[in-house]
């Protein structure tokens, strides 16, 4: 495929910016409810995103017919009154080829058989407790291939898969209900074989809630686990990097402006699409720059942004990596990757030790938000003289995004990347787009509970 994209000779167009991205995609999703098979379905595609840049403007166009891209190029040139005849360029391509899907320990190579397997040791566990309803679980495979070429001399290609295995349910007991769900994402068959033991112990958690009392509202001294630390670093801060957010408004860029302290000095937060074990892998965006380590945040103060060509162009800064499409229905616009907080140096029993009275916030659905966010939660504990210690519903969290990032006062020495195979980030028509997200465990000193 990538060979057919360079034999088109794309920078012999006469156009200041053309390329080309395909997209092969396979998704498999198997699923029960109510202890019935429920679906079946993989659904496979491809097809490509065609762009050309001229008098100041875009022209794209996306197609399925991989093979007759020139009838795409020859529509687009036209639309900009461009020449349709090649010009004697040579142009030296960098060439880059990344395959991470050799290996046959990929769980997306299972058989139809033994996904489902995974799945009946899944219903098994929840559907042997009495206190359960309306019991749904499901497994999924996402997997990726893209090609790229560009009329500067860029042409990449690469690939990744990520599977995953998720139960959700409601648990009841006279009037008391508690709805939660557990979620196992994975992309090595290695990863999977705890599963019995780990969702288990997850149901086991889920019954502590049924009548657990309901949080007293206030500002409280809170700890985040790994999960919701990452989730406010995405919904909180994340969107707020994607410069452009900031284009055509002054009083955002004041806001936001590089150099300003925004938080304490021991918080520092990257983006980065390096690592292929992530579900934010992307190694090269769709604007062919190479993906980076790009710090939003270093000890406390706002050094970077994310960036795509044409948004870093505008603001006169770097290039980061970050142009990303949903799919190849769609151009590419300014999307995070893997964004995390970098790890501190303290235990848990550390962060919990000078917290007489607060929460322990585990897991969280989702969450929104601009310059104030709200969080979804699930799952939250008591914290008393300094340990975990009994569950409580509390329904949401609340704060501003300056206000919280300053109140941060500890952060754990490990970190977890959460991953993601259901669902994604969405930002304007573009869901779901999957990202990665995590951190460490981080204390903050007053935090907005309800």
């Amino acid at each position: 495929m990538l060979e057919n994209l360079k034999s088109l000779n794309i920078h012999q167009y006469d156009a200041e910016i053309i390329d080309i991205r395909i997209e092969e995609t396979t998704k498999c999703t198997i699923s029960f409810f109510q202890k019935e098979f429920r679906s079946f379905n993989e659904e496979k595609n491809i097809g490509a995103f065609i762009r050309i840049y001229a008098h100041q403007k875009w022209y794209y166009a996306s197609t399925t017919e991989v093979n007759n891209l020139e009838k795409e190029i020859y529509k687009l040139l036209k639309l900009a009154n461009l020449s349709v005849d090649k010009q004697n360029r040579d142009i030296q391509i960098k060439e880059t080829i990344i395959d991470n899907l050799q290996n046959d320990d990929y769980t997306y190579k299972l058989s139809k058989e033994d996904k489902i397997g995974y799945i009946n040791t899944v219903r098994s566990i929840i559907e042997s407790e009495p206190m359960l309803i309306n019991p749904y679980v499901t497994w999924t495979d996402n997997v990726l291939q893209k090609y790229y070429i560009n009329n500067k001399g860029v042409a990449y290609s690469y690939n990744k898969a990520y599977s995953g295995l998720l139960d959700s349910y409601t648990l009841k007991e006279n009037e008391n209900i508690f709805d939660t769900y557990h979620v196992k994402c994975f992309q090595y068959k290695s990863e999977i074989d705890n599963i019995k033991e780990e969702f288990t112990r997850d149901l086991t958690e889920a019954k502590l809630f049924i009548n657990a009392p309901v949080v007293e509202a206030g500002k409280y001294p809170v700890v985040f686990s790994p999960q919701a630390t990452g989730i406010f670093t995405h919904e909180s801060f994340g969107h707020k990097s994607e410069a452009d957010f900031m284009l055509g408004d002054p009083e955002m860029k004041k806001q936001w402006e590089i150099g300003k302290r925004v938080a304490t000095d021991i918080v520092s937060i990257i983006d980065t699409g390096l690592n292929a074990n992530d579900s934010g892998y992307c190694p090269i965006d769709d604007d062919g720059n190479p993906a980076q380590i790009t710090y939003l945040i270093k000890n406390g103060i706002l050094t970077g942004r994310l960036h795509s060509s044409e948004t870093a162009n505008i603001m006169e800064e770097n290039t980061t990596g970050n142009a990303r499409a949903v799919n190849f229905n769609f151009e590419p616009i300014v999307r995070m990757t893997n964004t995390y907080i970098e790890k501190g140096d303290l235990k848990l029993e550390e962060l919990l030790k000078p917290i007489e009275f607060g929460y322990f916030i585990k897991n969280v659905t989702h969450g929104s938000g601009h310059s104030t966010f709200t969080m979804a939660v699930n799952r939250a504990f008591k914290i008393e003289n300094g340990k975990i210690t009994d569950p409580v519903k509390m329904n949401v969290t609340s704060g501003s995004v300056f206000e919280t990032l300053h109140n941060i006062d500890g952060i754990g020495d490990e970190i977890e990347i959460v991953n993601q195979a259901f669902g994604g980030c969405g930002k304007g028509e573009q869901f779901p787009l999957h990202v990665s997200f995590g951190g460490p465990y981080i204390r903050l000193k007053s935090y907005n509970v309800s």
